[in-house]
């Protein structure tokens, strides 16, 4: 199956919640569930299905993982971008003109950000699924551009 993940999705999977960094135990436990839903959906898909990134949607994996929340290491974010690019479950498609004019469109219609219309947009006819806990996705804007829409972790978030 050809299917796209969704940035958060990737940050989950590879960014460990530390406890002290949450106000709670019950918040904590939380988001370690999420992580590991994540990081065992994402090693499945990497062994089971074809990955369709955008140029956009790899800077936002290392922006997300090396300078927002708790940052990783920029060299271990590079790393695990390395490791995106050369499997052979990815492919990665490039950002055109037209994708940014019809995200703008797009953005500008819907009132969504326009940073995951450039991460789907370029996949339109793509994929057969998108793989997502972001609301936006679920906006008819976004909705038409996809076959399907699925959520892995099953909490749904406005991102």
């Amino acid at each position: 199956m050809r299917i796209f993940i969704d940035t958060q999705l990737w940050v989950y999977a590879f960014k460990k919640p530390q406890k002290e960094k949450f106000k709670d135990k019950e918040e904590y436990e939380e988001a370690l569930q999420m992580h590991n839903k994540a990081n065992e959906f994402i090693q499945r898909a990497l062994m089971d299905h074809i990955i369709y990134l955008t140029t956009h949607q790899l800077a936002e994996i290392f922006h997300a993982l090396a300078f927002r929340g708790i940052k990783m290491s920029k060299k271990t974010a590079l790393n695990i971008i390395d490791k995106i690019l050369r499997s052979s479950k990815t492919v990665l498609i490039d950002v055109k003109r037209s994708h940014y004019k019809e995200a703008l469109r797009l953005s500008s219609l819907s009132g969504i950000h326009i940073w995951d219309y450039l991460c789907i947009v370029p996949l339109k006819g793509m994929i057969d699924v998108a793989h997502t806990n972001d609301k936006h996705f679920l906006h008819p804007t976004i909705k038409s551009l996809v076959p399907k829409i699925d959520n892995p972790i099953g909490k749904w978030l406005v991102i």
